[in-house]
């Protein structure tokens, strides 16, 4: 039977009209002047619509536009709010430098976590991902998103009396959410379709407006598809391997035709996770229609590609037995234009032929790579050197990019006023002026800790039969509770820890929250311990399982409590951004040093727990951190806190984790950092080789027969003599210079010589390990010899170890280190 809904929107008065166009743009969810606007037209309904704009406004009865159409205040501000976001539209926070406005970058990505309304999210992945669309928009960067739309989201979650999670889905009802569909010029939802299992699925499309970046958003959900097809776009990470190859399918393949249909022809495409890596697919099959081989078409999609790789956890990271993905893809030569037996070994880790690694394809099909953290970059360096053979461990081209956060997401209202106030209106468009950040100095250590009491108590007030005091010491910890996150260490000494927290002179509150994946029992069975400890040692005076961690619990624990602790197996936590969130709203960091925190821990910044010393054995690594993680809470950060009833040496951390933390970490260095490292250098690649015009294409044939011949003489290339001059041992101070003689058949542009560290034997000096590039001072190409040489710092008494590294020059060859060509 044949059902037909009929959607009957709310009727505004004309000069009511523009809270559609704001309702319709997430802009709002980070405006703070236009999310009082909407909570001024019914408080109560506000709070019960999502909050969601778009739902208040369709079921609000007529009667409340009668009042405020007449109502001079509220048109006030709506003329004020509306004329901001068309500023914003125009000019949006700053623009950034040096990137053609033409070379739009595509941004892929599995979730999207915009707002708490849009459930398009699980965690930290999808949370970024949000938070790069809006600062693309803030910095006018020209930048699309390409997702998925779940028609039942990511799941809420309850907790039964024992503690056990259990998970219900709510329907994502598009007549509700800020997004249209797309249609063509007949007005008809615009379809593509992606070949699945030798058959056609087919998916419309949304389209959903992030300031000034579109989000586009592919859904099965439609009567065109079977009853199974229909179910691929359902909910976000549920099911097995069958449906979440078909999900990246229509992610990737479907990404792409989503951009062709709308005549988007991007100059960057960015892979945020592996999830989206079938994309280049469906690139290289675009190219091979053009006459290039499946070698040259893939040469032509990789320089313009960036793969940014989120986690070192296996179980992060989707493999499919090769016959699973044989069924689904079909003839890939046929469909593709690359041989099938090719295709898999893109994906194959060298030690293992079952399985087709969607990172290891992307990693090999992507010519920008990089980590999230400093240390995810050294850990993903390591996990991945096999890809790499010819190349030592640092050398492996994967960078470092750590993340970052929204600030003006994340940010309490209270702290911008004060913001405004001492560091000058426009300061979220001076992100990275120390100057600027300077000036939080400035903000009288009461205001800033009457802030920061009041923005707690609303914490607090907002959590559910909570006796909490905003006097107390309060601690969040939040987050995924996947096993390495160790959700339960801090219950691991439970006499100390009830000693800790019950002291009556020092009290302490600590409130947890967080959810495990449905499929994850074990990180199930850690709530449940933590819960049932809460339950069974009485604590519940001092510790709360808040249920259904999302953005809206996230936003308020962030910017309320005084500590937020972290205890991850090192090194496992890839970057986290939780405790970036905390510390520019005030708060101070009580981690493990690991991700973000490893490079941003400074004594007077915040605590850390344990040291940088892996432990192999658990269970002595567990009793090690939680020893260290009871004796700083017991001894440093307790006593600081009630140091005095406003405690100015805490108020001053306050202060310099603000100022130093905020620029150093916020998705505006983030998005500058990706523009100088990745965007621009892929932008310049698709300007050369991507294949628009026929001199594009005899450009590239040119190139690879000059690879071609690079392969068939590299073994010619040799060092034959390198010297330190004046020796190999100097006093601290004293000029040295290495030379190195070495013979090539190719023009002196050709190559690339570096000097690469290995390694020195004095671990308390910070080295860049950037590699050196030597200079060509004598050439001599008819007998294929050439002289380099490079000037050494010698700054501090140390032994290094150094290697010489000759491979192709990169403004010539873009994908050297790819190449496996590399003397030494």
């Amino acid at each position: 039977m044949r059902t037909i809904q009929l959607h009957i929107r709310s009727s505004l008065p004309k000069n009511l009209e523009a809270l559609w166009e704001l309702a319709r743009n997430v802009w709002w969810s980070w405006n703070s002047n236009a999310i009082n606007l909407f909570r001024r037209i019914d408080p109560q309904e506000y709070e019960l619509s999502g909050p969601c704009p778009l739902k208040l406004l369709n079921t609000l009865p007529s009667a409340t536009w009668d009042n405020l159409k007449d109502d001079n205040g509220f048109l006030e501000h709506l003329n004020e709010v509306y004329n901001e976001f068309k500023e914003y539209l125009e000019n949006g926070v700053s623009k950034v430098q040096d990137f053609h406005e033409k070379n739009t970058i595509a941004y892929f990505s599995m979730e999207f976590g915009l707002h708490e309304s849009i459930l398009l999210y699980s965690g930290g992945l999808g949370i970024l991902s949000g938070d790069h669309l809006k600062t693309a928009s803030d910095l006018c960067l020209p930048l699309v998103g390409v997702g998925l739309f779940y028609s039942e989201g990511y799941f809420r979650q309850n907790l039964n009396k024992d503690g056990w999670q259990t998970e219900k889905y709510d329907i994502n009802d598009p007549f509700y959410l800020p997004m249209q569909i797309v249609t063509e010029s007949s007005n008809n939802p615009l379809l593509i379709d992606i070949q699945i299992n030798q058959q056609k699925v087919y998916a419309q499309i949304w389209k959903l407006n992030v300031g000034r970046i579109p989000l586009y958003l592919l859904d099965t959900n439609i009567r065109e598809n079977s009853p199974e097809f229909r179910q691929i776009t359902s909910r976000l990470y549920s099911g097995g391997q069958d449906l979440r190859i078909q999900q990246e399918l229509v992610l990737g393949i479907g990404g792409i035709k989503i951009l062709n249909k709308l005549n988007i022809n991007p100059a960057v495409y960015h892979l945020n996770e592996g999830h989206s890596a079938f994309l280049t697919l469906e690139r290289v099959a675009q190219f091979t229609q053009k006459g290039l081989t499946w070698q040259e078409a893939l040469l032509a999609t990789k320089g313009t590609q960036v793969f940014t790789i989120h986690t070192p956890v296996p179980a992060g990271n989707d493999a499919f037995p090769i016959p699973l993905l044989a069924k689904y893809l079909g003839n890939i030569k046929e469909t593709y234009g690359i041989p099938d037996e090719d295709f898999y070994q893109l994906g194959r880790l060298p030690e293992n032929f079952a399985e087709f690694s969607m990172p290891v394809f992307a990693l090999k099909t992507s010519g920008y790579r990089n980590g999230v953290s400093q240390l995810h970059k050294k850990i993903s360096k390591k996990i991945w050197k096999q890809l790499w053979p010819s190349l030592l461990e640092n050398e492996v081209p994967i960078q470092g990019i750590t993340n970052g956060v929204h600030i003006r997401t994340w940010i309490c209202n209270e702290l911008v006023d004060l913001f405004d106030f001492y560091l000058g209106k426009g300061w979220d468009a001076k992100l990275s002026d120390p100057v600027i950040w300077k000036r939080v100095e400035n903000i009288p250590s009461t205001e800033l800790w009457n802030v920061h009491l009041n923005r707690k108590s609303r914490l607090l007030s907002n959590i559910p039969n909570c006796n909490f005091s905003s006097e107390y010491l309060t601690i969040g910890f939040a987050r995924r509770f996947a096993s390495y996150k160790r959700g339960h260490l801090i219950f691991r000494n439970i006499t100390r820890l009830k000693k800790i927290l019950q002291n009556p002179e020092r009290p302490i509150q600590l409130i947890i929250s967080g959810k495990a994946h449905p499929a994850d029992h074990l990180g199930k069975e850690i709530i449940q311990k933590v819960v049932q400890s809460i339950q069974k040692e009485n604590l519940s005076a001092n510790i709360i399982f808040l249920e259904n961690y999302d953005m809206h619990i996230a936003q308020k624990l962030v910017r309320g409590v005084d500590i937020w602790l972290n205890n991850p197996i090192r090194p496992l936590e890839a970057s986290g951004t939780s405790g970036i969130k905390v510390a520019i709203n005030g708060g101070l960091n009580f981690s493990i040093l690991d991700g973000w925190w490893d490079e941003a821990y400074e004594p007077e910044l915040g605590w850390s727990i344990g040291s940088r010393e892996e432990i192999q054995d658990e269970f002595q690594r567990d009793d090690k951190d939680a020893e260290s993680l009871y004796d700083k809470l017991e001894n440093e950060i307790a006593p600081l806190y009630y140091s005095s009833k406003i405690p100015i040496e805490w108020i001053d951390k306050m202060k310099k984790s603000i100022a130093i933390l905020t620029p150093k970490f916020s998705t505006h260095r983030m998005l500058n950092d990706y523009i100088k490292k990745s965007y621009k250098p892929a932008s310049l690649f698709h300007e050369k080789w991507s294949i628009h015009s026929n001199d594009q294409i005899e450009s590239l044939k040119q190139h690879l027969n000059n690879v071609q011949l690079l392969k068939d003489n590299w073994k010619k290339v040799a060092v034959s003599k390198i010297e330190l001059k004046p020796s190999d041992t100097v006093i601290v101070g004293e000029s040295v210079t290495l030379i190195t003689e070495l013979f090539s058949p190719f023009p002196e542009n050709w190559l690339e010589v570096n000097l690469v560290l290995e390694n020195s034997d004095n671990s308390h000096i910070f080295h860049n390990n950037k590699d050196l590039k030597l200079k060509c001072i004598e050439s001599d190409p008819k007998n294929q010899h050439f002289l380099y040489n490079i000037d050494l710092e010698t700054m501090n008494p140390e032994i290094r170890t150094y290697t010489i590294r000759i491979c192709p020059n990169p403004i010539i060859f873009p994908e050297h280190l790819d190449l496996d060509l590399v003397a030494r």
